[in-house]
């Protein structure tokens, strides 16, 4: 009985950090480059926080987010009138599920200020759609451009 107990209660408890929490996902993978609270590395990485927001006023916004996550991006961009030249890696090794959570936990934790009215969040959905359909780079900067 005990160890049905315990079993029931570690996989509940794994099964809620592993897909749910984005802020797990988000320290896990990519805190060490953007840092913990978003605001990005200096010619490392560009910063999440305060850039993200404003991206999803339009369809290609929320495109060019899943796509990043899932496609990478290496090369130059600029971001708050400064130019990074370095790579995005692509995260396709986590599941939709946590994807969505961290874009979700990036978006609502340092972004919120900026959010557009009637902001709904990252699905699961999306972005198994943009797994089944990897976006290219050109597709990903001409979202990046379309967004700005």
């Amino acid at each position: 009985m005990r160890h049905l107990i315990f079993g029931l209660f570690f996989g509940l408890t794994v099964g809620i950090a592993s897909a749910g929490d984005g802020k797990a996902v988000y320290d896990a993978n990519c805190a060490a480059c953007h840092q913990p609270d978003g605001a990005g590395a200096l010619g490392l990485a560009p910063p999440l926080a305060g850039t993200l927001g404003k991206r999803l006023a339009v369809p290609e916004g929320r495109k060019y987010l899943a796509g990043i996550v899932i496609s990478g991006l290496a090369g130059k961009m600029e971001s708050k009138g400064v130019i990074y030249e370095g790579i995005m890696p692509s995260w396709q090794q986590l599941s939709d599920a946590e994807l969505a959570s961290v874009l979700n936990h990036v978006l609502t934790n340092f972004n919120a200020a900026e959010l557009p009215a009637g902001f709904k969040v990252i699905e699961v959905d999306e972005l198994a759609a943009t797994r089944a359909k990897k976006p290219t780079a050109r597709e990903l900067r001409g979202w990046r451009a379309a967004s700005q």
